[in-house]
């Protein structure tokens, strides 16, 4: 029992230097995005969508040192930009380095209409100004993908007007988290807040799903880093939930 204890902090650690390491980087990513957009602003005291397009720079730089998350930009809330429905400014690695803008259906009206100001990672975030991650779930675009969106958050002048965050696949996050859960002498699992299956070492662990009950021989254990509620859990393999 000891042994798995000691395998689950040490994965507890590694993982949290990974998580710690990205929204280190979001943070630094976000405050580019403040200086483009402070820079592209004109004197209406609102940015139009073609200001939005002065943070592409910052995006590609955080996707250039992160080779795992696939998409990053920001999520600008109602009233900050002239349309008055915000905004989403977001750009996904493409070949060779290169990015390309991904389009958001933002009109009300229109069926598929993305009403992101309902999604966690972003109400979370403006009214806590804490850092957060949702998912895993089905992208947007339908592709049947289950992704990660992290979030931290967007300020311009000291005040709070959106997220700026990523998104990961979830299959390749597994290429970081699945060698450091195998290391574990147990079935094991990163959960996130909610008990959501991240990602497993065990066919009994399936992404998507909740954990279930825990047996009291099973291990719980917080990942340290940016205080996303992620943790570990894990079981001697002779055990069931």
């Amino acid at each position: 029992m000891n042994d798995l204890r000691d395998a689950v902090e040490r994965a507890s650690t590694s993982i949290g230097n990974w998580y710690s390491e990205v929204y280190r980087d979001l943070t630094v990513m976000a405050l580019a995005c403040e200086r483009n957009l402070r820079d592209a602003q004109g004197t209406s005291g609102k940015f139009s969508e073609r200001d939005l397009r002065a943070i592409q720079p910052a995006s590609a730089a955080f996707l250039s040192r992160h080779t795992i998350p696939m998409a990053a930009g920001i999520v600008l809330g109602p009233g900050g930009i002239d349309n008055n429905i915000g905004a989403v400014e977001w750009w996904r690695r493409g070949d060779a380095g290169s990015t390309h803008r991904i389009v958001f259906n933002l009109s009300p009206a229109d069926p598929g209409f993305y009403d992101f100001v309902t999604y966690e990672w972003f109400t979370e975030v403006v009214t806590t100004g804490m850092p957060a991650i949702q998912g895993p779930y089905l992208d947007y675009a339908g592709m049947d993908k289950y992704i990660l969106t992290s979030m931290v958050p967007l300020s311009c002048d000291g005040v709070i007007i959106g997220t700026a965050g990523c998104d990961t696949e979830v299959r390749e996050l597994e290429t970081i988290i699945m060698p450091i859960l195998r290391t574990i002498p147990g079935d094991a699992a990163l959960v996130s807040k909610f008990d959501r299956i991240v990602v497993g070492n065990s066919g009994r662990f399936l992404v998507g799903n909740r954990i279930g009950a825990l047996l009291k021989d099973s291990i719980r254990r917080e990942i340290r880093g940016p205080g996303l509620g992620l943790q570990i859990v894990a079981a001697p393999r002779n055990d069931q939930y």
